[in-house]
């Protein structure tokens, strides 16, 4: 035989494979009535569902028990005896208190709250720091410094570091920028004095 007998006779097998498996595997062009069955399974949907609706994962119950309320803190009242309500609270428990006054969003302003909060720490007192630009603030702020010595003192801009001593009365104030030995040693002279 020749080869090319050969390759038309191996065709000729492989399209009468073809043909077949198509007419056996039901690719005939006539249509069939019968009616397809439905497939029922072997376990419902609805079991699955309310089998997991009634066992809670035991994850769930942990993250759960670990969640808890935090309590609100009360705040703190905006003006008590004239001044501004966390200041008169830092006076009731610390005979000193340094207050910093800052502008938001200026770095020299962070750098004075930040090395007045040191010094405040350095000699035991009190510390809280005032936006000059919080109106809650400066309004009983400034009432409370009219009766300081100089006009300087009774404008509140920042940085500026404030030495307040119990009852209610401004020791000291550095206007601008003051180091925290600076702030420390202002605050522990004031506490001497203050005995």
């Amino acid at each position: 035989m020749s080869p090319r007998l050969r390759i038309l006779g191996a065709v000729a097998v492989a399209l009468l494979a073809l043909a077949g498996g198509y007419l056996l595997l039901g690719g005939s062009t006539g249509s069939s009535t019968a009616a397809v069955k439905t497939i029922k399974p072997l376990h419902p949907v609805e079991k699955h569902v309310a089998a997991a609706k009634k066992r809670p994962a035991p994850a769930a119950k942990k993250v759960v028990a670990a969640v808890k309320a935090k309590p609100k803190r009360k705040p703190a009242a905006a003006v008590i005896d004239g001044m501004p309500g966390t200041l008169a609270l830092a006076l009731r428990s610390h005979r000193v208190v340094v207050v910093s006054l800052y502008t938001p969003g200026a770095s020299v302003d962070a750098m004075a709250t930040e090395e007045a909060k040191h010094g405040a720490a350095l000699a035991g007192a009190g510390f809280v720091s005032f936006n000059v630009a919080d109106d809650k603030v400066v309004a009983p702020l400034s009432s409370l410094l009219t009766a300081a010595p100089t006009p300087a003192d009774r404008v509140l801009d920042g940085p500026a570091v404030l030495v307040f001593e119990r009852p209610s009365s401004l020791f000291v104030r550095f206007n601008g920028f003051a180091d925290r030995d600076t702030v420390a040693q202002a605050a522990a002279n004031a506490a001497t004095l203050a005995r």
